[in-house]
């Protein structure tokens, strides 16, 4: 694992804590994050993979391999995807997983530090297509008012390279961090608006608002560090 996963997953790994079953939670039975719903999404996704490849099970070089999607997710190893691996998940799996997921699948080593951070904390938190417009949102925001030489991305939740170069841009620049704070401003607000249109997320809001703030807070710690 990079360096900077770990930076990222530390705060992260804080926030997840072990098992719930909330009733208004969406996800499900949970554990250290790794949600239920989440995990049986993957399975399916990863069946639906070896559907499309014209593949099966039966005599597959990478059953029951780190190759096999559906099999990193079966984690108490009794052949199906269920709440027994949620509860069976641990601390190391669910970071595993994460740094698969998201971290990786959303490019995350390739950015600035403090905007990687926001990113794989939001991505885990929110769901990684939200996480990824309001980086770009930031981004857009502070390369307009901050740039010499800037040109608008998309906001398509999507991490293409142009969102990469910006990136890049704004860490020549010396505004990584300030890109950073942008994110974490953005999401206080949608935090906010979701628990006023659905009231039943309400009980959510004051732990989602002191995470955002701590997300603050372990930024500017490595700011200093940093510098």
């Amino acid at each position: 694992m990079s360096n900077f996963f770990q930076k990222a997953h530390e705060f992260t790994a804080r926030w997840e804590g072990g098992l719930t079953d909330h009733p208004s939670d969406p996800g499900g039975l949970t554990n250290h994050g790794v949600s239920l719903r989440w995990v049986q999404d993957l399975a399916r996704q990863a069946r639906e993979d070896c559907l499309r490849q014209a593949r099966s099970c039966d005599g597959c070089n990478a059953m029951q391999t780190s190759k096999c999607g559906y099999y990193s997710l079966d984690m108490d190893m009794d052949g199906d995807v269920d709440a027994d691996d949620i509860r069976a998940c641990t601390k190391a799996q669910a970071a595993t997983l994460f740094k698969k997921h998201f971290w990786d699948k959303l490019a995350c080593g390739g950015l600035p530090l403090p905007l990687a951070a926001a990113l794989y904390d939001g991505a885990v938190n929110m769901g990684p297509a939200r996480a990824v417009r309001q980086m770009q949102r930031a981004m857009n925001t502070v390369g307009e008012s901050e740039l010499d030489r800037y040109v608008p991305i998309a906001e398509d939740g999507i991490m293409g390279p142009r969102t990469a170069q910006l990136a890049e841009a704004l860490e020549q620049s010396g505004q990584q961090w300030y890109a950073a704070r942008q994110m974490l401003r953005l999401r206080d607000a949608f935090y906010r608006d979701l628990a006023a249109r659905r009231p039943s997320m309400q009980v959510f809001l004051n732990g989602w608002r002191n995470r955002v703030k701590a997300l603050g807070q372990y930024l500017a710690e490595l700011e200093r560090e940093e510098n």
